[in-house]
């Protein structure tokens, strides 16, 4: 009996060491509205270079010609310098075009991000965006006026960087 005690205690400790870990880690499915995508022209704003993710923010005019302030919610550092990118690929002050899914519930956020800038593209992966195929979205109310020409990434490739623009 005291044995069998003991290795229910091991057994639970391992699990509860194991799960902690299962947690850590977020899915960002509920987090974004992957059935719609936000496409405009924006300026960068500023550059978190952090775990567990990087983060651009950037400022744009909506519809109604109100500048708003929004996050992108990138790789982690290390799988951005992986794929070719670094914390000065982008720089405060660039103008870009960005097309990115939404968060959910209004909130200034996007993810699943393709970039321009001066001509060149940038992608951080399609996400859980349906066939892969970002630019097949509808474009979000509030959005449509202000939308920009962008031009096609490749469909289903689940992520990129400056491979298309060695740095």
């Amino acid at each position: 009996m005291k044995r069998q005690l003991v290795l229910l205690c091991v057994l639970t400790a391992g699990l509860l060491a194991i799960g902690g870990n299962l947690l850590a880690h977020h899915a960002e499915a509920g987090s974004y509205d992957n059935d719609l995508r936000v496409t405009v022209k924006a300026v960068v704003t500023d550059i978190v270079w952090v775990n567990p993710h990087a983060q651009l923010y950037v400022e744009f005019k909506n519809d109604k010609g109100a500048t708003e302030k929004w996050g992108i919610e990138m790789l982690s550092p290390g799988n951005l310098v992986r794929i070719g990118w670094s914390r000065n690929t982008f720089k405060v002050g660039d103008e870009i075009l960005v097309s990115m899914t939404p968060a959910k519930g209004n909130r200034p956020f996007g993810s699943c991000a393709q970039f321009v800038r001066q001509g060149k593209q940038y992608m951080v992966g399609q996400c859980g965006v349906p066939n892969g195929d970002l630019a097949s979205q509808p474009v979000k109310e509030g959005y449509k006026k202000v939308e920009v020409q962008f031009p096609l990434f490749p469909k289903n490739q689940v992520v990129t960087g400056p491979a298309i623009d060695p740095q």
